[in-house]
């Protein structure tokens, strides 16, 4: 692959870091949508909520345990990488390259600062087994109330993110793939593409832009919701690209196998960068406003949620 030049390679680290927020946005989801609505799903099945912690704790330490480590290698070592020469995919990315490591390991700490509390083992093969049985579980429990938790799943992402319901379509479903989806290139994608519980995205449906999501979990389905909808704001952010640098910027920044690694460090980024944000905007507001920002604005703001968040709350106060 040929070097990108400054300006484009300036463009694909704003993509990789829009992708940052958008996993974030999308983690974070995972982790605490369920009790946005805790009211309603306890009416539905009051052990619901139990399972969607459990669940949502073991589904995040998956990075760290289990299969997924054999598939990828441990995350601390592909940090570190980042600091040693040879090819890594976001060594030139200010932020990941200088905190991306922290981030995860924070994201790890918290983690593991609930699991006792929750009763998620990271025994090996305990871990893959209660996480197996976990959604067992859950789809035993759903099954009979999908309709009503699709509609659970739409009205806490319209709560945070004020998107129509009517915007959104949603599925709990063990057939999630839709859209064109690029073909997997590496043995990592093919893995991930193999595996994948959950698909989230934005489609156009007669001109219209529409969030949809497909999920074996309501979790997930709420993950991919909001996944669907931080990637339709973002979407501002790109609509001034020429055809063919939106097209090289996306190839290169929004690959498959990028994703563990955005959902580790992002979750913790998109944690830190809410307390900051006015309390008087939209959370939707706030994050169009980010992927409006040239990159020379972006970088050093992100930056600044990490490492002078009091500067940051400043900047963030500022924008629009």
């Amino acid at each position: 692959m040929r070097e990108p030049t400054d300006g484009l390679l300036a463009e694909i680290n704003k993509r990789l870091t829009l992708n940052l927020l958008i996993q974030g946005a999308a983690q974070h989801a995972f982790l605490t949508a369920h009790y946005l609505v805790r009211d309603e799903l306890n009416e539905i099945d009051p052990k619901l909520l139990r399972l969607y912690d459990q669940i949502a704790l073991a589904g995040y330490l998956q990075y760290w345990h289990g299969e997924h480590v054999l598939w990828f290698g441990r995350p601390d070592r592909f940090w570190k990488r980042i600091q040693r020469p040879g090819p890594h995919p976001f060594s030139r990315h200010p932020l990941l390259a200088r905190h991306g490591r922290a981030l995860a390991q924070s994201g790890r700490r918290r983690a593991n600062e609930r699991r006792r509390e929750k009763r998620v083992t990271t025994l090996p093969v305990l871990f893959s087994a209660q996480l197996f049985m976990l959604v067992m579980r859950c789809w035993s429990r759903e099954g009979p109330h999908r309709p009503e938790l699709e509609r659970l799943a739409k009205m806490a992402t319209h709560q945070v993110w004020g998107i129509p319901l009517v915007q959104m379509q949603a599925a709990l479903t063990r057939h999630v793939q839709f859209g064109e989806l690029r073909p997997p290139d590496n043995f990592q994608s093919t893995m991930l593409r193999a595996s994948v519980a959950g698909y989230g995205g934005v489609i156009d449906i007669g001109g219209e832009l529409q969030v949809h999501a497909r999920a074996w979990l309501w979790p997930l389905l709420s993950h991919e919701l909001v996944k669907g909808t931080a990637e339709l704001i973002c979407l501002h952010g790109l609509n001034e690209m020429i055809e063919p640098v939106y097209r090289e910027v996306v190839a290169t920044a929004d690959r498959i196998e990028y994703e563990p690694w955005m959902l580790q460090a992002g979750a913790e980024l998109w944690r830190q960068l809410l307390p900051l944000l006015p309390p008087d905007r939209p959370t939707a507001e706030m994050l169009m406003h980010l992927s409006q920002l040239p990159p020379a604005a972006l970088e050093p703001l992100m930056l600044a949620v990490v490492e002078r968040p009091d500067w940051a709350r400043e900047l963030l106060a500022g924008l629009g």
